[in-house]
């Protein structure tokens, strides 16, 4: 399973990507312009087993992670980073928040509802273009031969299309099984989980406040939301453990946003982990929610 790490210009991402995989940007392995790392889920309930077992190995769950190239509004819906997005199992989206004097935004100023919507409108007009192609290539498979599949096909994708043109994401609609069948290799990017960080500046309880609407109102259509101060957690990740752990409790924080954030992502991607235990190695695996016993083996 892996996520993206999107968003626009000079909102933190690379700082994200370093925080979950441990590696900087610039010296990741890159292909295509797509930055690539592997992030561990920093589970709790591992340490614990860990401390139990006293095993020779720790192994922590992981997923992949891709940085493609920035959005950038009004960029034709660039294939740069439309397509690497697309291939993705679940995004997430760094939103600044923090005001900066020597960190320029693309739009002027600082306002993460405005950016939010500016990145949604174009993951919109994105889909609707991919339901139009679809919709148009359909009518003429149809008029050469027919086929109960292709209108079932015709129905889901028209559906879609209009909720997209309504300005909505496909996420807030229900499939049955057989219909994400039918638009799965569509790979439509409203319809990916999504988890927003909110990259705020160092007084974060008092941003958390300031933002506490708006994180509501992504919550209330889906998304995962984690707020964070990249500066902050940077900072922490440079430190020695003694020292993270004084600045953290000076900072009233419990542990790295970082963790929590590779958390949330797992849950995004739809894993849960289970554990297997032992002298040698004490493991999480991850697997899908709802997998039964005999897969997890």
């Amino acid at each position: 399973m892996n996520l993206s790490i999107i968003g626009l210009p000079q909102v933190g991402k690379k700082t994200v990507f370093q925080l979950l995989t441990g590696i900087a940007a610039d010296k990741a392995p890159s292909k295509d312009g797509i930055i690539h790392g592997v992030a561990q889920v920093r589970d709790p309930r591992i340490d614990v087993l860990s401390n139990m077992f006293k095993p020779k190995r720790t192994k922590y769950a992981e997923f992949e992670v891709a940085l493609p190239p920035d959005i950038k509004p009004d960029s034709a819906r660039s294939a740069a980073w439309l397509d690497p997005i697309r291939r993705t199992d679940a995004l997430v989206h760094v939103v600044r928040a923090f005001e900066s004097e020597h960190v320029f935004h693309i739009l002027n100023d600082v306002n993460p509802s405005r950016d939010i919507e500016t990145v949604d409108l174009e993951f919109l007009f994105a889909d609707l273009a991919m339901t139009e192609l679809r919709l148009e290539r359909i009518n003429k498979e149809m008029r050469i031969k027919p086929s109960p599949q292709k209108e079932k096909e015709k129905d889901v994708i028209s559906r879609c299309h209009a909720q997209l043109e309504a300005e909505k994401p496909l996420r807030n609609l229900e499939f049955s099984e057989e219909e994400i069948k039918l638009i799965r290799s569509l790979q439509f990017l409203t319809l990916k989980p999504m988890v927003t960080v909110i990259n705020v500046g160092e007084d974060i309880a008092a941003e958390e406040k300031k933002f506490a609407e708006l994180a509501s109102t992504l919550q209330q259509r889906g998304d995962t939301v984690v707020f964070l101060s990249a500066a902050i957690e940077q900072e922490l990740a440079e430190m020695t453990e003694e020292e993270r752990a004084d600045f953290m409790a000076e900072l009233g924080l419990t542990e790295p946003a970082a963790h929590r954030l590779s958390r949330s992502a797992c849950q995004c991607l739809g894993l849960i982990n289970f554990f297997t235990c032992g002298p040698d190695e004490v493991r999480a695996w991850p697997l899908t929610n709802g997998a039964t016993a005999p897969a997890a083996a």
